[in-house]
Formats: structure tokens, C-alpha cells, sequence
């Protein structure tokens, strides 16, 4: 009972120091999955990335990328969007064998994502008694998705192509619907926001989630916030 108690204790404290830091002081995890579907139900991930953000930098040097054998089927509906077939994947680890790796390069990150929640049922659901499973169920997270519609709340649509044409953000030396190439396009998308929000004076973490939280209200946002896998 007094680890269960300890653990607890950490984790608020965790919580709160992330709420109070300033973003330029965070370590961010841009993090995205590609999938046998969007049932995360019953879909597995085929494809997991991610790529740090310090010091409002990204930093190419640290970059997790994987390759995962789902152990089924990959649809062919599927493959024709991240181009991931049964053949790139036999070989691979599973993703309970990579699951240590990914949760070391987790570990002390904020994590970001666009449409965040969807790679984290995944996760989740993919793992759900394991320390990775645990993480991501009480990491402190930013959905590009609702940033930009706090910051942005006219816009006709929030899905990320549509972002990066608008904000005129290099995509063209990115793979999408790749794990990696979205990451990396995310992670472009995510500074930018930020200094867009550094202009109106929302600095710290808890700033940026309070934005989310008004994004999050938008009645446009479910209809047009849509990623694709």
C-alpha cells in the first residue's frame, strides 16, 4: 500500500512540474502510429515513431522508429495508405518485444500528437498491464488537433495537410502516412504553433493545455479534425 501511495505521490508531482514549465524548458515526444485499421479495438499498430522536441528544437538526433509485426493480416484498404505490407513486417518484433524501447524514449516527455488519443488507444489497448501501457495512460499529452483549433478557431478544417498548406510548413521531404514522416511534419506543425502561442503570450505548459481545452469545445472540430490511417 505505501508504494501504491509513493507512486501516486510522483505522479502529481510529475503532473504539476509539467503543468508549471515553460514550454521552452520542456522535453516534448512528437509521437505517431500507423495501423492494421482504426479499430483499436481489435486493429494492431504495424509502424510506431516518434522524435524529441528540446528547447523548442527538433532533435533529428533522437529519433525512435519501428517497424511492428501486428502477428495478422494487414488489410490491403490499409496498406494502400502507409504502404506497410505483410512482407515489410514478418521479421520485425512484436510490439511487446519493442515495448522497453519505447517507453525509455517516453520516459520524462510531454507527448504530442495529432489526434494524440488515437495512437494512445493503441497503445493502450495493445499493451494494456504493461509499464508502456501505464505511461501513456497517465502522460501529459498536447493534441496538435485541438492547439491548433484554440489558436485558430476559424478554420475550415484541422487535419494536417491542410495545416502545413496553410501555415506554409515543408512537407515535401516527408513520406506521409509514414509513422516517421508524420512525426516529423507533426513535430514542424507543433513549433510553429507554439510561437504562435509565445505571441499571445501562453508560455507554459498549462497555458498551451487551457488553449486545448477551447479547441476542444469547437462544434467544427468533430466534424472536420480527421486523421487517416
Amino acid at each position: 500500500m505505501k508504494n501504491i501511495f509513493s507512486r501516486l505521490k510522483l505522479y502529481l508531482k510529475n503532473r504539476i512540474s509539467f503543468a508549471t514549465i515553460n514550454v521552452t524548458d520542456a522535453t516534448f515526444a512528437v509521437l505517431d502510429t500507423e495501423t492494421t485499421g482504426l479499430d483499436f479495438t481489435k486493429d494492431k499498430i504495424v509502424s510506431i515513431a516518434a522524435v524529441k522536441i528540446s528547447e523548442l528544437r527538433i532533435q533529428e538526433q533522437e529519433i525512435l522508429n519501428e517497424l511492428v509485426n501486428p502477428e495478422r493480416d494487414i488489410p490491403w484498404e490499409s496498406v494502400r495508405i502507409h504502404h506497410i505490407t505483410n512482407e515489410h513486417v514478418k521479421n520485425k518484433k512484436t510490439f511487446s518485444e519493442i515495448e522497453k524501447k519505447v517507453t525509455d524514449y517516453l520516459q520524462e516527455c510531454i507527448l504530442v500528437g495529432h489526434n494524440v488519443d488515437f495512437d494512445i488507444n493503441f497503445i493502450r489497448t495493445g499493451l494494456p498491464q504493461s509499464n508502456l501501457g501505464t505511461l501513456v495512460k497517465n502522460i501529459t499529452t498536447i493534441d496538435t488537433i485541438l492547439l491548433s483549433a484554440g489558436l485558430f478557431p476559424d478554420l475550415e478544417t484541422y487535419e494536417l495537410s491542410y495545416l502545413c498548406n496553410k501555415f506554409n510548413i515543408r512537407t515535401n521531404d516527408q513520406i506521409r502516412h509514414s509513422a516517421i514522416g508524420d512525426c516529423i511534419v507533426t513535430a514542424r506543425l507543433f513549433l510553429f504553433l507554439l510561437e504562435e502561442a509565445r505571441k499571445q503570450n501562453i508560455t507554459t505548459v498549462a497555458d498551451i493545455a487551457r488553449v486545448c481545452k477551447q479547441g476542444q469545445k469547437l462544434n467544427q472540430l468533430t466534424r472536420n479534425a480527421i486523421k487517416i490511417h
